[in-house]
């Protein structure tokens, strides 16, 4: 059974799709409420699969986010959106994953609610199209990773050593681990840096200041953390 709430300012609009719902197969529905916070509290005890919001309800963006950031395993289904692409998007970027046009049919409805408890979202290409703009936009704006995030964290704890000049036995002893784990791990740095010498890593690192001072950092915190002092 897909259990389903339902969220929606006008007492008539609520009572009718629950009875209508019940009417349907495999559908149960476990709650209705007029909106606002206390239609989160109530949702957080029903626990359905899909909640099923009315846009018209006040501060329904709002309810749609806050459902998907805290309860994100509850699909958001919104009914009487208008169909243009403004607020579709809007939509989705809410976390909304089905709705339905202010012109939808029973049928339509049943069919999107089964699709948003499969974890489904049924759209049209042209705003599946808007939709991987919007992401590939996001992308682009979205700052580089940083170079020390290359590295693992057991990487950045031997490169530390390894800015000391510390021998592979010495960075075993170091680290509490065999040599044969520590020299896996340079052989890793040496592929990651596209050198050949283990003396290479470190100047190759070094060309970056910024990057060579936080791997360096993070490897000596974590020692510390561990050992409860500087090694």
């Amino acid at each position: 059974m897909i259990r389903v709430f339902i969220v929606a300012g006008i007492r008539l609009y609520r009572e009718g799709l629950a009875d209508v719902l019940a009417r349907g197969e495999g559908l149960c529905v476990v709650g209705a409420h007029a909106g606002g916070g206390g239609a989160l509290a109530h949702l957080a005890l029903s626990r359905p699969d899909v909640a099923l919001l009315d846009m018209a309800t006040p501060q329904s963006y709002a309810m749609a986010r806050e459902v998907y950031q805290s309860n994100p395993e509850i699909s958001v289904v919104a009914f009487g959106i208008r169909p243009s692409e403004p607020e579709l998007l809007t939509c989705a970027e809410a976390g909304i994953t089905g709705y339905l046009t202010e012109d939808a049919s029973f049928d339509e409805l049943i069919a999107v609610i089964e699709s948003a408890a499969r974890g489904e979202l049924i759209c049209s290409p042209r705003l599946a199209r808007e939709l991987v703009r919007r992401l590939a936009a996001f992308a682009a704006e979205r700052p580089p990773d940083s170079p020390e995030s290359r590295f693992t964290p057991r990487e950045r704890q031997i490169f530390g050593l390894l800015d000391r000049d510390l021998s592979n036995k010495e960075i075993a002893s170091c680290l509490g681990v065999e040599v044969t784990t520590v020299k896996n791990h340079v052989h890793n740095l040496l592929e990651k840096l596209s050198v050949h010498r283990r003396s290479e890593i470190t100047r190759t690192l070094q060309q970056t200041p910024r990057t060579v001072a936080a791997v360096a950092a993070s490897g000596h915190r974590r020692r510390r953390d561990r050992s409860g002092r500087a090694s």
